[in-house]
């Protein structure tokens, strides 16, 4: 159990500071939105950035769903990180501040 609870307070902890450079690839399906970003973000104390791929999709019911793909490889677990990114990706769609 010792054991166990080390190697999870090892695991750090990802916090999501902000999306940048955010770019919108032209797509011809109207209810799709493709967006490309740098994703900053702190991971045991270190500042580091990913280029994320997102997906803006509204269904017929006019529901919005996001999709976060990684374009590179991480080495840690991100669920905390995808869903801080995901929040924020609403937020800017809501506020009218995607390109």
């Amino acid at each position: 159990m010792l054991a166990s609870w080390d190697l999870f307070k090892r695991a750090g902890i990802v916090k999501f500071i902000s999306l940048a450079n955010i770019k919108k690839e032209c797509s011809h399906i109207y209810y799709r939105s493709v967006y490309f970003a740098d994703a900053f973000y702190e991971y045991n104390g270190l500042k580091e950035v990913k280029h994320v791929k997102f997906i803006i999709e509204v269904t017929p019911l006019n529901e919005k769903h996001v999709t976060i793909e990684f374009l590179e490889p991480l080495n840690y677990p991100v669920l905390s990180l995808m869903v801080a990114i995901k929040r924020h990706v609403i937020e800017l769609n809501t506020k009218g501040e995607l390109p």
